[in-house]
């Protein structure tokens, strides 16, 4: 097995395994619940998503993320007129779809839309009419549109330039890669708070972001850039 394989392999069968194992407990406990329990307060509702820093995020967390897209986007379009910016058009591009396909059509379009998890301010726990579902658990789409968490994918977006960075500049990878997750972390935590999110709706939006980047990652060809 070549270097190259191995890196692959692993590259896949990680993040792979880490979420699975990590959602059993989603599956078999009431560990969503449980959660959604610290931030509800009966006859009050959700007053800590209610505070500013909490309420700031749900309107304007997404800011980053979109800027970072859209600078890629300009620098895509700008390489096809600018000779030195040519060598910046996969990176661009790579950006550009991740957030396009991760957090747009995967999270928002087939997964919110059409999943149908009922969200827990929707939950009979806590005054509504819904029962839980599990993450991944199909229901009729009018039922909510909790799986997964927009807002904390959008979020966990800003993680995405790791992968350009990981082989040349291990160091400010691995600094993009933790700030991208504490970032995304806090946007979901704000969502959680507001009763919109469970704990694995934000989990999984991590997850599908991850797993769409490094597909494209190995799609656009990113991996057999030469190390310098």
């Amino acid at each position: 097995m070549t270097r190259s394989v191995r890196t692959a392999v692993l590259d896949w069968t990680i993040p792979v395994v880490l979420l699975v194992g990590l959602s059993i407990p989603f599956w078999t406990t009431d560990l969503d619940v449980r959660v959604a329990r610290n931030f509800h307060v009966p006859g009050e509702g959700w007053p800590v998503g209610a505070e500013p820093l909490w309420r700031f995020l749900k309107y304007y967390g997404v800011v980053p993320a979109w800027i970072l897209a859209t600078g890629a986007l300009v620098a895509w379009a700008a390489s096809f007129f600018r000779p030195p910016l040519r060598r910046l058009r996969r990176d661009a591009m790579f950006l550009v779809f991740v957030m396009a396909i991760g957090p747009g059509v995967l999270v928002n379009d087939v997964f919110k839309e059409q999943w149908g998890r009922p969200r827990p301010r929707d939950l009979v726990e806590f005054g509504g009419q819904r029962e839980y579902v599990a993450p991944l658990i199909k229901s009729p789409p009018e039922h909510g549109g909790s799986f997964a968490s927009g807002h904390a994918a959008t979020g966990f977006y800003l993680l995405t330039p790791y992968f350009l960075l990981r082989r040349r500049w291990p160091g400010r990878a691995l600094a993009v890669f933790v700030g991208g997750i504490t970032y995304g972390a806090l946007v979901g935590y704000a969502r959680m708070a507001q009763g919109a999110h469970f704990l694995s709706d934000v989990f999984w939006a991590l997850g599908i972001v991850y797993l769409t980047a490094l597909a494209l990652f190995y799609l656009v060809g990113l991996q057999r850039r030469a190390v310098a």
